[in-house]
Protein backbone atom coordinates (compact mmCIF):
# COMPACT_ATOMS: atom_id res chain seq x y z
CA UNK A 1 0.00 0.00 0.00
CA UNK A 2 1.50 3.24 -0.79
CA UNK A 3 0.21 6.56 -0.06
CA UNK A 4 0.31 9.59 -2.65
CA UNK A 5 0.14 13.06 -1.21
CA UNK A 6 -1.31 15.26 -3.97
CA UNK A 7 -1.02 19.20 -3.72
CA UNK A 8 -2.29 22.49 -5.31
CA UNK A 9 0.08 25.00 -5.83
CA UNK A 10 0.24 28.12 -3.27
CA UNK A 11 -1.86 31.21 -4.64
CA UNK A 12 -0.72 32.59 -7.82
CA UNK A 13 -0.81 35.73 -9.56
CA UNK A 14 -4.33 35.97 -11.19
CA UNK A 15 -4.05 39.97 -11.33
CA UNK A 16 -0.86 40.37 -12.39
CA UNK A 17 0.78 39.89 -15.94
CA UNK A 18 2.80 36.25 -15.40
CA UNK A 19 0.03 33.73 -13.33
CA UNK A 20 2.58 31.38 -13.25
CA UNK A 21 4.38 32.90 -10.60
CA UNK A 22 3.61 32.64 -6.84
CA UNK A 23 2.43 35.95 -5.06
CA UNK A 24 3.96 36.15 -1.50
CA UNK A 25 1.48 34.47 0.30
CA UNK A 26 1.47 31.63 -2.08
CA UNK A 27 5.04 31.25 -1.11
CA UNK A 28 4.18 31.27 2.46
CA UNK A 29 0.98 28.89 1.90
CA UNK A 30 4.31 26.60 0.58
CA UNK A 31 6.44 27.00 3.34
CA UNK A 32 3.69 26.47 5.75
CA UNK A 33 3.01 22.86 4.27
CA UNK A 34 6.84 21.66 4.11
CA UNK A 35 6.28 23.01 8.18
CA UNK A 36 3.25 20.49 8.28
CA UNK A 37 5.13 17.34 7.08
CA UNK A 38 8.13 17.92 8.89
CA UNK A 39 6.49 18.13 12.53
CA UNK A 40 4.14 15.30 11.63
CA UNK A 41 7.02 13.39 10.47
CA UNK A 42 6.01 12.98 6.40
CA UNK A 43 8.38 11.87 4.31
CA UNK A 44 8.64 11.08 1.03
CA UNK A 45 10.36 8.47 -1.31
CA UNK A 46 9.47 10.47 -4.56
CA UNK A 47 8.40 14.00 -5.45
CA UNK A 48 6.82 14.98 -8.74
CA UNK A 49 6.00 18.42 -10.17
CA UNK A 50 4.65 19.46 -13.31
CA UNK A 51 6.53 21.69 -15.45
CA UNK A 52 4.56 25.20 -14.71
CA UNK A 53 6.66 27.17 -12.43
CA UNK A 54 4.35 28.11 -9.93
CA UNK A 55 4.13 23.78 -8.93
CA UNK A 56 7.49 24.07 -9.12
CA UNK A 57 7.89 26.93 -6.82
CA UNK A 58 5.76 24.98 -4.23
CA UNK A 59 7.70 21.86 -4.46
CA UNK A 60 10.87 24.49 -3.69
CA UNK A 61 8.99 25.87 -0.75
CA UNK A 62 7.72 22.72 0.63
CA UNK A 63 11.05 21.24 0.65
CA UNK A 64 12.95 23.58 1.85
CA UNK A 65 11.64 22.98 5.44
CA UNK A 66 12.97 19.40 5.10
CA UNK A 67 16.39 20.68 3.58
CA UNK A 68 16.83 23.01 7.11
CA UNK A 69 16.14 19.83 9.08
CA UNK A 70 18.41 17.98 7.34
CA UNK A 71 15.81 15.49 6.40
CA UNK A 72 16.89 13.50 3.46
CA UNK A 73 14.70 14.05 0.26
CA UNK A 74 15.03 13.09 -3.26
CA UNK A 75 15.03 15.84 -5.70
CA UNK A 76 11.75 16.76 -7.63
CA UNK A 77 10.87 14.61 -10.85
CA UNK A 78 9.07 17.13 -13.71
CA UNK A 79 6.56 15.87 -15.54
CA UNK A 80 4.00 17.89 -17.59
CA UNK A 81 1.05 15.11 -17.26
CA UNK A 82 0.71 17.30 -13.84
CA UNK A 83 0.77 20.48 -15.53
CA UNK A 84 -2.76 22.50 -15.43
CA UNK A 85 -4.60 22.39 -18.26
CA UNK A 86 -3.19 23.85 -21.51
CA UNK A 87 -4.21 27.90 -21.85
CA UNK A 88 -4.46 27.98 -25.64
CA UNK A 89 -7.83 25.45 -25.01
CA UNK A 90 -9.47 28.21 -22.66
CA UNK A 91 -8.74 30.77 -25.17
CA UNK A 92 -9.61 28.46 -28.01
CA UNK A 93 -12.88 27.47 -26.05
CA UNK A 94 -13.55 30.96 -25.25
CA UNK A 95 -12.83 31.86 -29.01
CA UNK A 96 -15.89 29.60 -30.21
CA UNK A 97 -18.52 30.45 -27.16
CA UNK A 98 -18.10 33.89 -28.26
CA UNK A 99 -19.37 33.61 -31.90
CA UNK A 100 -22.28 31.93 -30.46
CA UNK A 101 -23.37 33.66 -27.53
CA UNK A 102 -23.54 36.86 -26.81
CA UNK A 103 -24.02 37.40 -23.24
CA UNK A 104 -20.34 35.47 -23.08
CA UNK A 105 -19.05 38.03 -25.39
CA UNK A 106 -19.70 40.82 -23.11
CA UNK A 107 -18.55 38.94 -20.33
CA UNK A 108 -15.07 38.27 -21.92
CA UNK A 109 -14.77 41.83 -22.78
CA UNK A 110 -15.75 43.12 -18.93
CA UNK A 111 -12.83 40.67 -18.03
CA UNK A 112 -10.35 41.98 -20.11
CA UNK A 113 -11.21 45.44 -19.17
CA UNK A 114 -10.72 44.45 -15.62
CA UNK A 115 -7.54 42.31 -15.73
CA UNK A 116 -6.20 45.44 -18.10
CA UNK A 117 -6.74 47.43 -15.07
CA UNK A 118 -5.69 45.57 -12.28
CA UNK A 119 -9.71 45.30 -10.99
CA UNK A 120 -10.34 42.67 -8.44
CA UNK A 121 -13.50 42.14 -10.33
CA UNK A 122 -11.15 39.90 -12.42
CA UNK A 123 -11.36 37.12 -10.44
CA UNK A 124 -15.13 36.79 -10.44
CA UNK A 125 -15.29 37.61 -14.33
CA UNK A 126 -13.27 34.77 -14.95
CA UNK A 127 -14.58 32.37 -12.65
CA UNK A 128 -17.83 32.75 -14.41
CA UNK A 129 -16.17 32.73 -17.47
CA UNK A 130 -14.05 29.22 -17.07
CA UNK A 131 -16.97 27.37 -15.93
CA UNK A 132 -18.79 28.09 -19.09
CA UNK A 133 -15.45 27.02 -21.02
CA UNK A 134 -15.52 23.95 -18.67
CA UNK A 135 -18.85 22.69 -19.28
CA UNK A 136 -18.33 22.52 -22.96
CA UNK A 137 -15.27 21.18 -22.80
CA UNK A 138 -16.22 18.31 -20.60
CA UNK A 139 -19.35 17.74 -22.37
CA UNK A 140 -17.53 17.74 -25.65
CA UNK A 141 -20.06 20.38 -27.37
CA UNK A 142 -16.88 21.35 -29.30
CA UNK A 143 -15.49 18.84 -31.68
CA UNK A 144 -12.55 19.15 -32.49
CA UNK A 145 -10.80 20.88 -29.75
CA UNK A 146 -6.85 21.90 -29.45
CA UNK A 147 -4.89 20.90 -28.04
CA UNK A 148 -7.16 17.87 -26.17
CA UNK A 149 -9.86 16.65 -25.99
CA UNK A 150 -11.10 16.56 -22.23
CA UNK A 151 -11.18 12.72 -22.06
CA UNK A 152 -7.42 12.94 -23.77
CA UNK A 153 -6.78 14.78 -20.40
CA UNK A 154 -7.90 12.98 -18.21
CA UNK A 155 -5.66 10.12 -19.49
CA UNK A 156 -2.33 12.30 -19.25
CA UNK A 157 -3.36 12.59 -15.45
CA UNK A 158 -3.87 8.76 -15.17
CA UNK A 159 -0.27 8.36 -17.03
CA UNK A 160 0.97 10.69 -14.28
CA UNK A 161 -0.45 8.19 -11.71
CA UNK A 162 1.20 5.55 -13.62
CA UNK A 163 4.63 6.98 -13.41
CA UNK A 164 4.80 6.97 -9.37
CA UNK A 165 6.63 3.89 -8.56
CA UNK A 166 4.55 1.17 -6.90
CA UNK A 167 6.77 0.24 -4.70
CA UNK A 168 7.22 3.28 -2.34
CA UNK A 169 5.69 3.72 1.04
CA UNK A 170 4.76 7.86 0.34
CA UNK A 171 4.98 10.12 -2.95
CA UNK A 172 4.51 13.65 -2.82
CA UNK A 173 2.81 15.34 -6.34
CA UNK A 174 2.64 19.13 -6.60
CA UNK A 175 0.08 19.71 -9.01
CA UNK A 176 -3.00 22.22 -9.93
CA UNK A 177 -6.58 22.03 -9.42
CA UNK A 178 -7.84 20.60 -12.13
CA UNK A 179 -5.40 17.52 -11.97
CA UNK A 180 -6.25 17.31 -8.74
CA UNK A 181 -10.04 17.28 -9.14
CA UNK A 182 -9.67 14.43 -12.00
CA UNK A 183 -7.73 12.65 -9.28
CA UNK A 184 -10.55 12.79 -6.90
CA UNK A 185 -12.86 11.78 -9.35
CA UNK A 186 -11.26 8.92 -10.52
CA UNK A 187 -10.53 7.79 -7.20
CA UNK A 188 -14.48 7.92 -6.62
CA UNK A 189 -15.60 5.80 -9.86
CA UNK A 190 -17.84 8.75 -10.95
CA UNK A 191 -18.29 9.64 -14.67
CA UNK A 192 -16.01 12.29 -16.27
CA UNK A 193 -18.34 14.61 -17.07
CA UNK A 194 -19.05 14.85 -13.20
CA UNK A 195 -15.54 15.62 -12.30
CA UNK A 196 -15.56 19.43 -12.31
CA UNK A 197 -17.43 19.65 -9.38
CA UNK A 198 -14.59 19.36 -7.52
CA UNK A 199 -12.98 22.33 -9.44
CA UNK A 200 -15.36 24.89 -7.45
CA UNK A 201 -13.65 24.41 -3.79
CA UNK A 202 -9.87 23.61 -3.99
CA UNK A 203 -7.76 25.88 -2.41
CA UNK A 204 -4.01 27.08 -2.62
CA UNK A 205 -1.79 24.33 -1.44
CA UNK A 206 -4.26 22.25 0.00
CA UNK A 207 -3.18 18.41 0.59
CA UNK A 208 -5.71 15.80 -0.91
CA UNK A 209 -4.35 11.92 -0.04
CA UNK A 210 -5.08 8.89 -2.21
CA UNK A 211 -4.13 5.76 -1.23
CA UNK A 212 -2.99 3.01 -4.03
CA UNK A 213 -4.70 -0.49 -3.73
CA UNK A 214 -3.40 -2.66 -6.71
CA UNK A 215 -4.03 -0.43 -10.05
CA UNK A 216 -7.12 1.78 -8.31
CA UNK A 217 -6.69 4.71 -6.07
CA UNK A 218 -8.66 5.48 -2.86
CA UNK A 219 -9.55 8.63 -1.34
CA UNK A 220 -7.83 9.01 2.06
CA UNK A 221 -8.40 12.94 2.63
CA UNK A 222 -9.52 15.86 0.72
CA UNK A 223 -8.72 19.15 0.26
CA UNK A 224 -7.36 20.07 3.57
CA UNK A 225 -5.30 22.67 4.97
CA UNK A 226 -4.62 21.84 8.26
CA UNK A 227 -0.74 23.90 8.12
CA UNK A 228 -3.46 27.25 7.57
CA UNK A 229 -5.60 26.41 10.31
CA UNK A 230 -4.47 28.72 12.96
CA UNK A 231 -4.84 31.75 9.94
CA UNK A 232 -7.72 31.62 8.38
CA UNK A 233 -6.79 34.66 6.28
CA UNK A 234 -3.94 32.45 4.51
CA UNK A 235 -7.24 30.65 2.97
CA UNK A 236 -7.03 31.43 -0.81
CA UNK A 237 -8.66 29.15 -3.80
CA UNK A 238 -7.17 31.55 -6.67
Amino acid sequence: MGLIYLVRHGQADRLGKDYDRLTDLGKTQAKLLGQYFVRQRIEFDSVFTGSLQRQKQTASGILESFQEERFCIPDPIENENWNEFDPRLWLSLAAKIRNTDSDFAKLYEDYKTAWENGDTKTRDYFQELIQRVLDDWVNGVWDPVEPYSFGEYVDRISLGFESIPKDVQSSLVVSSSTPVAIAMGLACGMEKRKFPVFMKSILNSSLSVFRREGNHLEPVSWNSVPHLYENPELHTII
